[in-house]
């Protein structure tokens, strides 16, 4: 990466001219990857994330509180605009949806009056299926300005200088981030939701994203179970290899984003989910 595009040295013309072409990136790829019979294309559930809820859940007068069928749509966006996990949305869907929207509901409620985002991010992530990531997701649509979601692409460019390291994602990993983007928009002058598009084209635009995003289902889990009840352990823990020896490294199936093991650390014992 050009490292006059890296957070720390990035000018505000630079940063403009990322923001500014999101919105073509994200046409391409959805246009690239379509949408099967009855799905919104990835270009409307980018419309949803980025206008719609921000719309009915902006902090100054919001219209409603999130249902699950909002939590469900912004997961959808989540596995179109990244990569897709095959279980996250089987399990997103499973919360039963008085306990999710009062779950939000007081989550949001005590952030209104605490503005502390991983804090916000840890009492979300009590939902099934909700890990440190797409809990930041929900909370981000709430608060587009000073919340940045926990994707790949923020947290390569903001915290691991364009590089690719594994991530965990940890609460820890989502107050570094928080950190990084909030310094990086105080900078420049600009909101948490354009830190969080310059970085999807930064670093999307280098690697070929319109053939990239929402491709080949990863392995990754997310939070709420400990195995993967469609994929044997066997299977998870092995690399698709030409042959059927076993892999001798799984650091590429246990840094996917938003695996249920990353979570165990958000207090799992508290909330009674299953080992």
């Amino acid at each position: 990466m050009d490292k006059s595009l890296l957070p720390a040295n990035i000018s505000q013309e630079q940063f403009s001219q990322l923001l500014s072409r999101y919105g073509s990136l994200i046409e391409s790829i959805s246009s690239t990857k379509g949408a099967k019979s009855g799905q919104k294309t990835l270009l409307e559930l980018d419309h949803f994330r980025y206008h719609d809820a921000v719309a009915l859940f902006r902090p100054e007068k919001p219209e409603r509180l999130m249902a699950l069928d909002d939590v469900k749509t912004l997961v959808d966006w989540k596995l179109r605009h990244g990569k897709f996990r095959p279980t996250l949305m089987k399990l997103a869907s499973s919360n039963d949806a008085a306990l999710a929207e009062r779950t939000i509901r007081d989550a949001i409620a005590a952030y209104r009056t605490n503005p502390d985002a991983p804090k916000a991010v840890d009492a979300l992530a009590a939902l099934r299926g909700i890990g440190p990531a797409t809990a930041s997701l929900l909370l981000a649509v709430h608060d587009p300005a000073r919340v940045v979601f926990f994707s790949d692409e923020a947290y390569y460019w903001l915290c691991c200088g364009g590089q690719k390291p594994p991530i965990k994602y940890s609460a820890r990993e989502y107050a570094e981030l928080a950190s990084a983007a909030r310094i990086l928009a105080g900078r420049l002058g600009v909101d948490a939701v354009d830190v969080e598009k310059a970085a999807y084209v930064v670093m999307r635009e280098g690697e070929g994203a319109a053939g990239k995003v929402g491709g080949a289902p990863s392995s990754g889990i997310e939070k709420g179970t400990t195995s993967r009840p469609d994929v044997p352990p066997a299977k998870v823990k092995s690399e698709s290899k030409p042959t059927k020896r076993k892999s001798t490294s799984n650091s590429t199936e246990k840094t996917d984003d938003h695996h249920i093991g990353e979570t165990t650390q958000l207090r799992r014992s508290k909330r009674g989910k299953p080992s």
